[in-house]
């Protein structure tokens, strides 16, 4: 999706993105695991707004509409015009991390957003400092 495409000032549809997969094997967002082996991969202005988006499907399970500039002001960012926004920026990390996918709507501001997340690729986990690759392991070995 490429960031023009959304309006800023406009409404986001938020929609469930169902993976059964991943539902079975994966993390809630709420899950510590989130916040230890994610948060560094998305960053945390992206980890809170999928916290964010994904609390809202917990409220309403089939979807919802919110006001994008309140959706950033929620997560204490700004949304403005323009691609290299706060806001933008981490919903954009959220749709290159495979967190959310852009969705066809009338609006056009439309996003499908996962509340369980697979466990973090050996792509990302090579790439964390070695105290998480470890803490990764144990706590790989302990799931298993």
């Amino acid at each position: 999706m490429k960031p023009s495409v959304l309006n800023t000032n406009g409404q986001l549809e938020v929609r469930p993105w169902h993976d059964p997969v991943i539902e079975a094997n994966g993390f809630t967002i709420g899950d510590p695991y989130i916040e230890m082996f994610w948060l560094p991969v998305l960053g945390p202005t992206a980890t809170w707004l999928l916290r964010r988006l994904a609390t809202g499907l917990d409220h309403e399970p089939q979807g919802y509409s919110i006001e994008m500039n309140e959706l950033a002001r929620c997560i204490g960012v700004a949304c403005t015009e323009g691609r290299h926004n706060p806001f933008m920026r981490a919903l954009q990390r959220c749709i290159m991390f495979g967190v959310s996918h852009h969705v066809p709507s009338a609006l056009n501001n439309a996003i499908a957003v996962r509340t369980v997340l697979p466990p973090i690729s050996q792509r990302h986990l090579v790439r964390l400092p070695e105290q998480l690759q470890n803490l990764h392991h144990d706590w790989s070995a302990i799931t298993a």
